[in-house]
């Protein structure tokens, strides 16, 4: 982007628009790796003072206190992140921001007079809407948690008979939720790329949730065999409700939460990093178990105190891999001939044809190793677009039998191919060089 491309017209991806924002940023900022490392250190610092500012509502003021709440969730996100830069990462803090003000607005509710009541209905509707727009823009199960507040609320105000309340909050909401969207619209409107922009995002994305059935997903996440993960769900609903923690929409709140990000979880293919999303439910159970300690039985607080040992505790499986992971990335030297491998066949691809490269199933980081373009916008994961979307088949055929690129990377273990491109390969591209991880295909009709 920083170069004049633009995402769904030069690069195919089913994300949002609104990560791309983020991502050319960190680009804007500096060009490589250490730009988007900026923008992921400003993102963790807003999400630490966030944190403190919750715990501040709660009364929790003691900041050794802070810091040990704070490290069960280092914990869950040393393994959840996966190396971090992915969209729930950057999801965190509109989540963060929006459960400040849910939990204010709650806290505040029956202070009518005041200037905070006053505004509150204002200021929570903009908000919520705001960032719900903005996790839309970016993956729209990231926002699950933002629903539930959203659907809390409202049952609130539908209990307590507040119309004008409810009015104002809807109204609010959408605007907050223009603010966002609608520049968005606008941009891509005018260059011509809204069709192509809800194809990827929003039509790319459904397919993909159902793909295969939820009840499936569900069955992947349950019972499949990194089923300990599911603890980081479960424990945190139950934490609140066992321990009579508050009143009953606090508790309400927390179900449907995690209900909402249960849901998000499962309607993917179970990665890692979709667990980040249950950072906030964790920290919700830890407050509720400090915020206890003032009114609740013992008892139930040292429960409470296991049940949050016992979820972590299975946890550590996926964290020691993540450390072994980072291990291998500093040392090992696997890596390292990855690298040399990439730029052995890309230092093969005459300076005067780097317009004209394409590789076939393999990850587009491929490109930025090399610092290279894309010639056909669908760059990476082709076998998996073309299984949800047809189209791009043709769309590919159609490319390569007009205009095919004169050069053509594969990885070694080929696997499945295209007919056509098979048959391309078979007759029109001669295989001119391969090292122990990719075969470099030369044009050569």
């Amino acid at each position: 982007m920083t170069k004049g491309y633009l995402p769904y017209r030069d690069f195919f991806d089913m994300k949002g628009p609104a990560f791309f924002v983020i991502e050319f940023l960190g680009q804007f900022i500096t060009y490589g790796r250490l730009g988007i490392f900026i923008v992921q250190w400003l993102n963790l610092f807003l999400l630490l003072v966030i944190l403190c500012r919750i715990f501040e509502l709660f009364q929790i003021k003691n900041r050794f206190i802070q810091v040990g709440l704070m490290l069960p969730i280092a914990f869950i996100a040393g393994f959840t992140f996966e190396g971090g830069n992915l969209t729930e990462e950057f999801s965190l803090v509109p989540i963060f921001i929006c459960l400040y003000l849910f939990f204010a607005f709650i806290e505040n509710y029956k202070k009518a007079g005041q200037f905070w009541q006053k505004h509150i209905y204002w200021l929570s509707g903009i908000c919520f809407g705001f960032f719900f727009g903005l996790l839309l823009m970016i993956r729209l199960t990231n926002a699950a948690l933002i629903g539930a507040m959203i659907l809390t609320v409202l049952l609130l105000l539908i209990i307590s008979r507040k119309t004008k309340q409810i009015l104002i909050c809807i109204g609010m909401f959408f605007l907050g939720l223009s603010l966002v969207v609608g520049p968005i619209l606008l941009f891509f409107g005018i260059k011509g790329l809204l069709r192509e922009m809800f194809e990827a995002v929003f039509v790319l994305g459904v397919k993909y949730t159902t793909e295969k059935s939820f009840i499936k997903h569900v069955t992947e996440v349950v019972w499949g065999n990194k089923s300990q993960r599911v603890l980081l769900l479960v424990i945190p609903w139950l934490i609140p409700v066992i321990i009579r923690w508050r009143s009953w929409i606090e508790k309400t709140f927390v179900i449907f939460g995690a209900v909402f990000t249960f849901v998000a979880v499962a309607s993917g293919n179970n990665y890692t990093h979709y667990y980040t999303l249950t950072i906030p439910l964790v920290l919700i159970s830890e407050i509720s178990i400090v915020d206890s300690f003032r009114s609740t039985k013992i008892w139930r607080v040292v429960l409470a105190v296991i049940m949050i040992i016992s979820m972590l505790v299975p946890q550590y499986s996926f964290f020691e891999g993540s450390l072994r992971t980072a291990r291998e990335y500093l040392f090992h030297q696997e890596y390292y001939n990855i690298a040399w491998s990439v730029q052995d066949v890309a230092n093969r691809i005459p300076h005067e044809d780097s317009q004209s490269v394409f590789c076939y199933n393999l990850n587009p980081s491929w490109y930025t190793y090399t610092d290279l373009f894309p010639c056909i916008k669908y760059c990476g994961w082709q076998n998996h677009y073309i299984a949800l979307i047809p189209q791009i088949y043709d769309d590919l055929k159609s490319i390569f039998q007009s205009n095919p690129p004169l050069w053509l990377i594969l990885p070694k273990n080929i696997g499945e191919l295209p007919d056509f491109l098979e048959k391309m390969i078979d007759i029109d591209y001669l295989q001119v060089y391969s090292n122990s991880e990719y075969i470099l295909f030369h044009y050569s009709k």
